[in-house]
């Protein structure tokens, strides 16, 4: 996974990233959405602001390599 931060995120974050990306593009892009603008969504809502910004930028990180690929 390529990470905007110097190392790989703590396990309990990198189970809700893996999570959230089971749950389809369509859904991760509205949970990059909703983090962005500062609101919590349910499935990163019992993490802090800083935990919901390291997941919001994973989650960019990762939509990223799907939004460059050509089908």
């Amino acid at each position: 996974m390529t990470s905007h931060f110097p190392d790989d995120p703590p396990a309990h974050i990198q189970s809700i990233i893996e999570s959230i990306c089971g749950l389809g593009c369509e859904r991760v892009n509205e949970i990059i959405d909703v983090l962005e603008h500062g609101n919590s969504v349910a499935e990163t809502s019992a993490l802090d602001k800083s935990d919901q910004l390291r997941v919001l930028m994973e989650l960019k990180a990762i939509m990223a390599v799907y939004d460059n690929k050509k089908f």
